[in-house]
C-alpha cells in the first residue's frame, strides 16, 4: 500500500501539469498526497476492520462510514475528487438512485467506470490468502460507487496483480493472467504510450497503461518515472503502478519512502504500520519496518569527539594516507586511522580518498564504502562531509555520490547531504 501512496505523491504535481520528461524532478516543493491516498486509507481501514472482526460479507455500510470519515478529516492538500464521487461523499441527495430513478435518499452506487475504484484498492491485494478472495473483496470495494462492470474489473485487476506479484509470480505470468481474465491489452509498448497517451480517467483507459509501465520497469523508481511521464491522470497512473511495483520488487529506495512518509498524518502512518505489522502482510513488514520518516532520521553530528564500540568515523583522505589536516587528522589522532593508508578501514575509521581530482574520481571509492557497510551491519558508519573541507568541494557535488547509501540503515549521512538528496 505504501507504493500506492508514493505513486500518488510523485504524480501529484504533474496531474494538471503533465510532463513527458522521464527524468522529471521526483519531489517538487508542492508535492503532497491527494484524494487517491485518502481513499486508499479508507479502503484499507475498512478491509482490516472486517478481517479482524471475522466479517466475511464486507458490508458497504462500514466502507461508506470509513470513506466519509476520512474524507471529512483530511481535505486533500493536492488534487480533488471526481464530480460524482464528491457529490456521493458530501451531497448524496444530489444524485439519482439507479434502482428507482428518483433523487437518492441514501448513498447509492452511480454506475461509474472511473479509475477511482482501481486507485484505492491496493491494500486488498495484500490482505487475503487466495486470488479468488482477493478479487471478490476488490469487487465489493469498487461496487459501493463504481458498480459499472469496467469499474469493478479495474479494481479486481489491480488487486490481482498485487496478489500475484507478492506471492512470487513473474511478469509474463502476471501479464498472461490479466489479459485472459480481464481482457486488457498489455501488448502496447511504453515508448508508444509515452508519445501518444492522453488524459483518460476511465478504468479501461488507466489500468492497462499503469500495468504496462510496471511490466517494462526495472525497479520501483523506473516504474514511477514511466507512469508519470506518460502524461494523463499522473497521480492515479503512478498510484496504481507504484502499488504493483512495490508488491513485485518488494524494495523501495528509502529516500523515496522517507520523503513520502514525512508528508503523511499520524492516522495514515498508523494504518500503514497496522498493515505492515499484522499477520495479513508479513512480507510487507520486512521492508517497511526499515524506513524511518524523515522527521525521525538520524544525522552525522557536526563534531564527533568520541566513538562507541562498533561506531566508525568515515572521513575524506588522500591516496597517500597523509592524515595531516581536517577530519583526517582527527581520525589519525583519536580514532586509529593508520598513517600511510588512504583507503578503507583502519582502527575505527574508514578513509575515502577525495584529493585525486574531480568529484567523479571519488565515486568508485564511495561505492566500495557502501558495499563494505552492507556486509558489516554490526557497525554504524558516521559519514562526515567528506571532500567539503581541504579538498574544496561543495556539498551539492559530493552528496549525489551517496545516493545508494540511503538504502543502507547503518550508514548515517550529514543533514546537508540528505537534504540535497531529498530534492533530487
Amino acid at each position: 500500500m505504501l507504493g500506492a501512496v508514493i505513486g500518488d505523491v510523485v504524480g501529484s504535481v504533474y496531474e494538471f501539469h503533465n510532463t513527458r520528461d522521464y527524468n522529471f524532478p521526483m519531489f517538487p516543493p508542492s508535492s503532497n498526497y491527494t484524494d487517491d491516498t485518502v481513499m486508499t486509507m479508507a479502503v484499507a481501514d475498512w478491509a482490516m476492520k472486517c478481517k479482524a472482526a471475522g466479517e466475511t460479507a464486507y458490508p458497504h455500510q462500514l466502507l461508506e462510514e470509513c470513506m466519509v470519515k476520512v474524507a471529512n478529516a483530511y481535505p486533500c492538500p493536492m488534487g480533488g475528487y471526481g464530480g460524482k464521487f464528491r457529490l456521493w461523499l458530501f451531497h448524496p441527495q444530489s444524485l439519482t438512485d439507479d434502482t428507482t430513478g428518483k433523487p437518492a435518499v441514501r448513498r447509492c452506487p452511480y454506475n461509474s467506470w472511473g479509475n477511482g475504484s482501481a486507485m484505492r484498492v491496493s491494500s486488498i491485494g495484500w490482505l487475503f490468502d487466495t486470488l479468488e478472495e482477493t478479487e471478490r473483496v476488490a469487487g465489493i470495494s469498487a461496487s459501493i460507487t463504481h458498480n459499472h462492470p469496467e469499474g469493478i474489473k479495474g479494481a479486481q485487476a489491480v488487486a490481482a496483480v498485487i496478489y500475484l506479484a507478492r506471492t512470487g509470480s513473474g511478469k509474463e505470468e502476471i501479464k498472461q493472467y490479466i489479459e485472459k481474465r480481464f481482457g486488457y491489452n498489455l501488448n502496447e509498448s511504453w515508448e508508444h504510450l509515452h508519445q501518444t497517451y492522453r488524459w483518460d480517467s476511465s478504468c479501461q483507459g488507466t489500468v492497462p497503461q499503469a500495468l504496462i509501465a510496471f511490466l517494462e520497469s526495472k525497479d520501483m523508481e523506473s516504474a514511477l518515472r514511466m507512469a508519470v511521464s506518460m502524461g494523463g491522470d499522473s497521480d492515479t497512473l503512478a498510484c496504481i503502478t507504484g502499488a504493483v511495483a512495490e508488491a513485485y520488487y518488494q524494495e523501495i529506495p528509502s529516500f523515496i519512502a522517507d520523503k513520502v512518509l514525512s508528508l503523511l498524518p499520524e492516522e495514515f502512518l498508523s494504518l500503514l504500520k497496522q498493515l505492515a505489522d499484522g499477520a495479513y502482510a508479513s512480507c510487507y513488514a520486512k521492508y517497511i519496518a526499515g524506513y524511518t520518516p524523515a522527521k525521525n532520521r538520524e544525522y552525522t553530528p557536526d563534531r564527533i569527539s568520541s566513538l562507541k564500540p562498533g561506531e566508525v568515523f568515515v572521513f575524506g583522505s588522500n591516496l597517500a594516507g597523509h592524515h595531516g589536516g581536517g577530519a583526517a587528522r582527527l581520525a589519525y589522532e583519536r580514532f586509529g586511522a593508520k598513517w600511510g593508508t588512504g583507503v578503507g578501514m583502519t582502527g575505527q575509521c574508514y578513509a575515502i580518498p577525495t584529493m585525486q581530482g574531480g568529484a567523479e574520481t571519488i565515486r568508485p571509492y564511495v561505492k566500495d564504502f557502501v558495499a563494505y557497510a552492507k556486509v558489516h551491519p554490526e557497525n554504524k558508519f558516521w559519514v562526515t562531509r567528506i571532500g567539503c573541507g581541504i579538498a574544496g568541494f561543495k556539498d551539492r557535488e559530493i552528496a549525489p555520490l551517496f545516493t545508494d547509501a540511503l538504502d543502507v540503515p547503518n550508514i548515517i549521512l550529514p543533514k546537508t547531504f540528505y537534504d540535497i538528496l531529498m530534492k533530487r
